[in-house]
């Protein structure tokens, strides 16, 4: 018997309708917290840290990325820095100031609410594998839900000043592409393709260290995705972005670079003989407090000079000494994948330190969660289950390389929070997945 079109319509309709709900909810949590933690709390968006604000002055201005400053630990002697900053930050607060003006309250409100778009488009990809029934319809929404009650999460949602408020949700929607939508079911159109390929060249645009992250992310992609116009669309997007970056650092600075000219310091401020006795840095520190002791008894002719003596200092340090690197690893990977301790931020004590740590308990749960069903789907799953467990843990290892190897934050591993609860998803969704993608 063929089932009545109006039951099938209320199927479809009810997850939708509960989708519209979930961004209503989301969206609510995430503008309270940019109004509770944003208002009164800068003095202008020129004054952002990290460079943001003066480089987006400067963008207005006219005059590039362009700035003169003593702020990387060089009092007395400012470095004019052409080339310091990868531009998302600097281009989404600049288009905030010419839409809003010089407001922080409402350019944050816009820099979350647009950042949010990838994040539930995202969602709602992985929202398309709810089964028709059981538990496991109910538990996939309230993992989506979850990293809304972290807050370090919701510090990425709100914060200007930093890369991760920038890529967390363009890490998200390419993970969400690559767990849920390369089945068959999804190969109707090109227009996927060319959003996953601008997601993952924002990414690199965002933050220069995100580059093996990216690599790995399009290679997850040409093998999970055989249409040779796909893999085109993914790959000339995402090789245009490091080429232009580059063209315009010459332009900029006299020098092709597909990364920054802060690349080299934040190479020595993880690879130094006082390192360990920085690291982790004290509640409401972080290693930026020492960055005039790497530069004592130095002398920089301009910018990139500065980037060559730490380059070269972190490389001989990382050569020379290889078992306080290892110590140093340790604390590194502990802060990665196990501490529920906030560490390279803001201090916090009583009642918000308590939710603080709890959230960061939750996040444990969901990716120690995703990272042993991954391994386990990639040794006894079919091969669908193999591609998603393999890739995860390949998207995983890149990115956390680069802080490895520096330094790393709590923030640094909050963009595994996402992911994390997108693959515990994909494992829920099992075999209903590859059921619903399957062509009737």
């Amino acid at each position: 018997m063929r089932e009545d079109p109006r039951v099938q319509t209320s199927k479809i309709g009810r997850p939708r309708a509960l989708f519209v709900l979930f961004v209503a909810i989301t969206l609510g949590i995430s503008i309270a917290t940019v109004w509770h933690y944003s208002y009164g709390s800068q003095s202008g968006l020129f004054t952002l840290s990290n460079l943001v604000g003066p480089t987006a002055q400067s963008f207005l201005a006219g005059r590039g990325f362009s700035v003169c400053t003593q702020a990387m630990g060089t009092p007395g002697s400012p470095i004019c820095f052409h080339a310091a900053r990868m531009p998302m930050a600097t281009l989404i607060v600049a288009l905030g100031v010419r839409l809003l003006g010089d407001d922080v309250l409402h350019v944050n409100v816009l820099k979350s609410g647009l950042l949010l778009v990838p994040l539930y488009a995202g969602a709602y990809l992985a929202w398309r594998s709810l089964p028709h029934s059981g538990l496991r319809r109910l538990a996939i929404p309230l993992i989506l839900l979850a990293p809304f009650g972290i807050t370090v999460f919701l510090s990425d949602v709100r914060l200007m000043q930093v890369e991760e408020g920038y890529s967390y949700s363009l890490l998200a929607f390419a993970v969400a592409v690559l767990l849920f939508a390369t089945q068959p079911a999804w190969r109707s159109g090109l227009l996927l393709a060319a959003s996953f390929g601008a997601s993952v060249a924002g990414l690199y645009l965002t933050k220069s260290s995100m580059l093996p992250l990216v690599i790995a992310l399009v290679a997850s992609y040409c093998v999970l995705e055989r249409r040779w116009e796909a893999r085109a669309i993914v790959l000339g997007l995402v090789i245009m972005a490091p080429i232009c970056w580059a063209l315009h650092q010459h332009h900029a600075s006299g020098r092709y670079s597909i990364g920054t000219s802060l690349d080299g310091l934040n190479l020595h401020k993880g690879n130094n003989p006082e390192f360990l006795d920085h690291y982790p840095p004290l509640p409401g520190h972080s290693l930026d407090d020492f960055d005039s002791d790497l530069n004592r008894g130095q002398s920089f002719a301009d910018e990139w000079s500065f980037d060559n003596v730490h380059r070269q200092a972190g490389i001989d340090y990382l050569r020379t000494h290889p078992s306080t690197t290892l110590y140093g690893d340790a604390r590194k990977l502990w802060i990665l994948f196990f501490s529920v301790h906030k560490y390279g931020s803001s201090e916090v004590a009583g009642t918000v330190e308590m939710v603080e740590i709890t959230g960061l308990v939750l996040f444990r749960i969901l990716l120690w969660t995703a990272l042993a069903g991954a391994t386990y789907w990639l040794y006894a799953g079919d091969r669908s289950r193999r591609l998603a467990g393999g890739t995860f843990l390949a998207i995983v290892a890149a990115y956390v390389l680069p802080y490895f190897v520096g330094f790393a934050y709590t923030r640094h591993a909050s963009l595994l929070i996402y992911p994390s609860a997108l693959m515990c998803c994909r494992l829920l969704a099992g075999e209903t997945l590859e059921q619903s993608a399957t062509p009737s």
